[in-house]
């Protein structure tokens, strides 16, 4: 049984999300990477399930495995990139000291990097507000032959999407049934770009691309592998918001197994479960 929910994320200022393995100064992303989000979703699992970090690893392959569709969109906000200098614990070795961090050597066991983050800037007086739209298969996951259930209230107790400063909060989350649309459909959501998702136009609003772990073929979570090898990556077409009433929309052609969901101006694209 296919299952649609959509969930409005509020967040505090915006979000921080580092690339695992590559520069300590990797800039940030427009959105956070699909398998932020995932990341999320398990944590709260994990937490009411009382999963040890062994078994709580495992979630998000668990849970890309049940996902046919995942998508974002802004509802108020622009998302502006930048960096700035953070003090942070240098993990290294050194030749006189050793390996850092060191209590007896305090000044080379920190370090200054430049970290990227992005704000959200709202066109109202309202937080910033994203919105998800996933599709599932079901609602049942299963770890190491453990039986979970991913609901409302999973996404209620979401409360930091990306890294401990990226405050979060549910505003709303709506259970919904989808519609199947097949060979092409208008979106507003982040997609996917395939052999099988054909770019036709924009017709509103400003789109993006940038590159994440694929949600929906995770078989093992190994951030460091997949970006340095460039393993299971898919590119992305993200939608900016240019102005408060224009929400961007792109027109997408759908081939082989790849089909739109719908519900209501609400349309989301992903892969097909025959």
């Amino acid at each position: 049984m296919t299952i649609g929910y959509l969930a409005d994320i509020e967040f505090v200022w915006g979000f921080q999300a580092k690339i695992v393995g590559l520069s300590k100064t990797s800039p940030s992303f427009y959105y956070p990477p699909p398998t932020t989000f995932l990341g999320s979703i398990a944590e709260v699992i994990a937490k009411e399930n009382s999963l040890g970090e062994e078994k709580g690893r495992k979630i998000i392959p668990a849970v890309s495995e049940r996902i046919l569709a995942l998508g974002v969109k802004p509802l108020n906000c622009i998302p502006i990139k930048y960096e700035d200098l953070n003090r942070v614990i240098a993990v290294k070795i050194t030749g006189k000291t050793g390996l850092c961090p060191d209590p007896a050597s305090l000044r080379s066991s920190f370090d200054s990097p430049a970290v990227g983050k992005t704000i959200f800037s709202t066109f109202d007086e309202n937080p910033p507000i994203l919105r998800y739209f996933l599709v599932l298969k079901d609602e049942k996951i299963e770890v190491d032959d453990i039986g979970l259930d991913l609901n409302e209230d999973v996404f209620w107790k979401i409360h930091r999407i990306g890294s401990k400063e990226s405050l979060t909060s549910c505003k709303e989350i709506r259970k919904v049934d989808v519609e199947i649309v097949k060979e092409e459909a208008f979106t507003t959501y982040s997609f996917p770009l395939t052999e099988n998702t054909i770019p036709v136009s924009e017709r509103e609003g400003s789109w993006q691309r940038e590159t994440y772990i694929n949600p929906l073929e995770i078989k093992t979570y190994l951030p460091i592998r997949d970006y340095i090898f460039g393993e299971n990556l898919a590119t992305y077409l993200i939608p900016i918001r240019r102005y408060r009433i224009a929400e961007p929309e792109y027109h997408v052609k759908l081939a082989n197994n790849f089909v739109a969901y719908a519900i209501g101006k609400e349309v989301v694209i992903g892969r097909w479960l025959k």
